[in-house]
């Protein structure tokens, strides 16, 4: 609160850091960029551990599929049997 009038204190009032807020825009930017590059040059990597990594990476920004229902006893034990029988 130092700095500030009541006045601004009051209405709100907050100080805006231009060249700070354009950099942090130019970072995600870059990064957007970055990841686009890494999408594109995926399939000639030669490195099996930075594919991992990209396909780890994308795999994360993907939403997660809802959770399975549980199944009823009835559900388990048929499926049990289709198990047992080799389906």
């Amino acid at each position: 609160m130092l700095g500030k009038t009541q006045h601004e204190i009051e209405n709100g009032y907050y100080f805006v850091d231009l060249p700070k807020m354009l950099v942090m825009k130019d970072e995600v930017w870059a990064k957007e960029l970055l990841l686009q590059i890494d999408i594109v040059s995926y399939p000639h990597m030669m490195d099996k551990k930075a594919r991992e990594n990209i396909i780890k990476r994308i795999n994360s920004m993907l939403p997660k599929p809802p959770a399975e229902p549980p199944k009823t006893a009835e559900e388990q034990y048929q499926a049990r049997l289709a198990r047992m029988r080799g389906r």
